[in-house]
């Protein structure tokens, strides 16, 4: 099994649809994606170069410690102060769901570390 094949595997296993491309021949470009428990579909992508998975680890370790829910929450928010584009209407909720994306990325990277390392 590839390393590409794996990381897909670990990730499928865990609920996120994978998508792969190959730029150049020494970086892949993962794009994982997975809906929040409040249906937003939420995604992500990384890079891994060559086969080396420490390097696509690392990556998700960086984007998993600036992942601020937060934020990504008022990204949603409407001029109205509510949710927007397909967002749930509370605050509260906006924000609890960008949490849960944010727990989601964890699990995805203590996974493959532990899988993969």
């Amino acid at each position: 099994m590839t390393a590409i094949q794996q990381i897909t595997a670990v990730a499928a296993s865990l609920g996120w649809e994978v998508k792969t491309d190959i730029q150049k021949k020494k970086r892949v470009e993962f794009e994982f994606q997975r809906y929040t428990k409040m249906g937003q579909d939420f995604f992500f992508t990384v890079g891994m170069k060559g086969n080396d998975t420490g390097s696509l680890i690392s990556e998700i370790e960086d984007y998993y410690e600036d992942f601020d829910p937060d934020y990504e929450a008022y990204l949603w928010i409407g001029t109205d102060g509510h949710g927007r584009n397909g967002a749930p209407y509370h605050i509260k909720d906006i924000v609890s769901d960008m949490e849960d994306a944010e727990a989601m990325i964890k699990t995805l990277y203590e996974t493959l570390k532990t899988t993969l390392q």
